[in-house]
């Protein structure tokens, strides 16, 4: 009896969906995430105050989240490159987002 051998894929792998997510928790965006161009981004809001999703510069994106667990989505920029972003509620919070 012949063994038979499972050849692995070769599409390329999915990116995991931590890379195209961002989780607010204790007033901090969490890790800086690298995306492709035109990504779908999930934003999900662990506190209990809203939060954005802000570009710093131009209207590349803008994210409104609420509290206690709401989330929202944004397309990342079609132009690679490193996108700062804030909350506009919260001055203190900051975040990079890489597009790649």
């Amino acid at each position: 009896m012949e063994s038979s051998s499972v050849m692995p894929s070769t599409t390329e792998a999915r990116p995991n969906s931590a890379t195209t997510a961002i989780t607010i928790k204790d007033f901090a965006f969490g890790t800086p995430i690298t995306v492709a161009p035109g990504a779908t981004v999930t934003v999900t809001n662990q506190d209990s105050a809203d939060h954005t999703v802000t570009a710093d510069q131009g209207q590349a994106f803008d994210a409104k989240v609420k509290g206690s667990g709401g989330t929202a989505t944004f397309t990342a920029p079609s132009r690679p490159g490193t996108y700062a972003f804030h909350c506009t509620h919260h001055p203190n919070m900051h975040g990079t987002l890489t597009v790649k």
